[in-house]
């Protein structure tokens, strides 16, 4: 992986970081400050919790001076988050630009209680923007609900509107792909253990998402991962599976299993010019043309996106799937 590809995802970052505060702008002060059920005690919360992990992490890994945790109280309007949050980006984009290739494979050690963890650059901000996005979809759910709605807030959205595919030139490591993927399977595979354990009527009961309940998301995650596969191998659209095609996680677990031996298949095939190569595939807003590497990074952060709506529902019902943090798969794993 390269800093252009690095800086390609934070400017994404960016791009979902300003939609979601213009949704949030629209929300009277009750509603922003409002309890919920989510970590972070309401939307404010969450979108203050985004910011300071954002700049926790980046006095880290580039020695800056860290002046504490970042509190909801220290913002009294969105203006003035978005405020705070112009200013990281600005110290992001120099920190970015002080890179180069060859610095994204330096290895960040931090101690905790009883174990020190490690991270190369290039995972630690991979984490950065993998974090983003779940939080992001914590407060998307949340303002949809008070009518205020961010949109669409894909990776592949982002890249339509910027053209990225184009502007930025080839780069891509199998290694880093192969390695997105098994935290996506580790990711799911949380999930899934956890909604075992719910029951049939919660499983399918009604939710304000957009794919109706807990079942419903877990078969579009899946059902994604299997359109995503069948385009950029076989150029073909297939037919959306429906939730009602699975009687239970069991039927979920079964398919997915299938569908993620083939994904692997598919990726074991593939080369470094495979990967930075450019396909075209025909969407909603016409003729799409993309390199391939960008598409599986879609895949992933859209996994990302909706196992935070899963983990929400899950926790609701008693059944947090934990973190599902990038770095906690590393640490795990034992990847750096």
């Amino acid at each position: 992986m390269r800093v252009d590809d690095i800086k390609l995802f934070f400017e994404y970052n960016h791009w979902a970081n300003q939609r979601i505060l213009d949704a949030a702008e629209r929300l009277t002060a009750e509603q922003l400050t409002a309890p919920n059920e989510l970590g972070w005690g309401s939307i404010h919360g969450a979108l203050t919790h985004i910011l300071d992990a954002e700049y926790g992490w980046f006095s880290f890994l580039f020695d800056r001076k860290d002046e504490g945790v970042l509190d909801p109280d220290q913002f009294s309007s969105i203006a003035e988050l978005r405020e705070r949050w112009r200013t990281q980006q600005t110290v992001a984009e120099a920190c970015l630009d002080s890179l180069n290739d060859g610095d994204l494979e330096r290895v960040h050690a931090s101690r905790g209680q009883d174990k020190t963890y490690a991270w190369s650059l290039w995972q630690a901000l991979a984490h950065v923007v993998n974090h983003g996005t779940q939080h992001r979809s914590e407060c998307a759910a949340l303002l949809t609900g008070l009518g205020a709605s961010p949109g669409d807030m894909d990776l592949s959205l982002f890249l339509s509107q910027r053209a990225s595919a184009q502007s930025v030139a080839p780069s891509a490591y199998k290694r880093e792909i192969e390695l997105l993927f098994r935290y996506n399977d580790w990711a799911n595979d949380r999930i899934l253990a956890r909604a075992e354990k719910v029951s049939p009527e919660q499983l399918g009961a009604p939710k304000g998402l957009g794919w109706g309940s807990l079942k419903g998301v877990l078969v579009h995650l899946m059902d994604a991962e299997r359109a995503w596969r069948v385009l950029l191998q076989d150029g073909e659209q297939v037919k959306w599976l429906e939730a009602d095609d699975f009687a239970d996680i069991a039927a979920i677990r079964g398919r997915w299993s299938e569908e993620r031996a083939a994904f692997w298949a598919y990726l074991a095939d593939l080369s470094d010019s495979d990967l930075a190569g450019m396909i075209n595939y025909e969407a909603h807003d016409g003729l799409r043309q993309r390199r391939l590497w960008h598409c599986l990074a879609h895949v992933v952060n859209h996994g990302t996106q909706h196992r935070s709506e899963c983990a929400a529902l899950l926790t609701g019902f008693g059944q947090s799937p934990g973190s599902l943090d990038l770095t906690a798969f590393l640490s795990n794993r034992g990847e750096a």
